[in-house]
This record gives C-alpha cells, structure tokens and sequence, in this order.
C-alpha cells in the first residue's frame, strides 16, 4: 500500500473550480489528476527523439525561464532566442535549425514534458555537483 503524506496547497480560484467539477474528494482527485499528468509526461517524453546535446542546450535556454501550459507551445521559439541570442547552438555543438524544427513538431504535451524535465533538472540539489550530460540523461530519459 502506497504511503500518504499529508501536505497543505494553495490553488488558484480556476484550479480549485476545475478540481471541485470533478467531485469532493479534493485530495484523491489532485492525486490522481497529477499522477495521469506525470505519467502523461514520461510517455510525451519518450516520443521525443533528442540527443543528449540537445537535451543540454534546452536545459541550458530555459534556466530560469517561466513558461506555462499556455506558452509552451512556443518552447521552439525560446530555444531559437537563445542560439541566436547566446549561441548555445555552438556551446553544445547542436545543428540548431534542425532542433528548433524538430521542436516546431511537438505536440503541446510533448513541449511541456521539455520544460518539465529541464525544470527538474534545475531544481535538483545536486545539480552543480554531477556531470551535466549524465544528469540531462536521468531527467530526459535519454539511453
């Protein structure tokens, strides 16, 4: 039998009317409902063919940026500026045109399953102390 932590949260008024619409049981529905998204993530993820280079310069544009559910769509665009702007194209030694294509073709659920790795991999506490491409590989799930 799985554990059961006990935590407090605080939802936005559209969160709390989107989980109240699913029934009462507030607690059960958040766990679930974030449970089929992460495994909704996994499986995004694993349709993304990058190469761990790849996988590097986006984690690289997007330390510290902010992009919701709502922009995601444009991560292309944020990964554009950033080889433009920071020529992370030659950093990580990445055909940058054709990654910025391949990111076009995403799928919104594929572009947050992006983020969502990079921003895991900034939240890890031993981010500075590993090698980045072996930590890129753990949180992209790249073999």
């Amino acid at each position: 039998m799985p554990q059961h932590n006990k935590i407090a949260i605080y939802l936005p008024d559209h969160l709390l009317t989107e989980v109240s619409s699913r029934g009462d049981n507030r607690s059960g529905i958040i766990s679930r409902d974030l449970e089929r998204l992460y495994t909704l993530y996994r499986r995004a993820l694993a349709q993304v063919p990058l190469k761990v280079e790849e996988a590097c310069l986006i984690v690289d544009a997007l330390n510290g940026a902010k992009l919701e559910a709502d922009t995601a769509r444009l991560l292309w665009a944020e990964i554009e500026d950033a080889i433009n702007l920071d020529h992370l194209d030659e950093k990580w030694q990445v055909d940058g045109s054709a990654l910025v294509q391949k990111l076009r073709q995403l799928t919104d659920t594929q572009a947050l399953a992006l983020i969502d790795a990079a921003e895991r991999f900034w939240e890890a506490a031993d981010v500075g102390q590993r090698d980045v491409r072996e930590a890129v590989r753990e949180y992209f799930n790249i073999a």
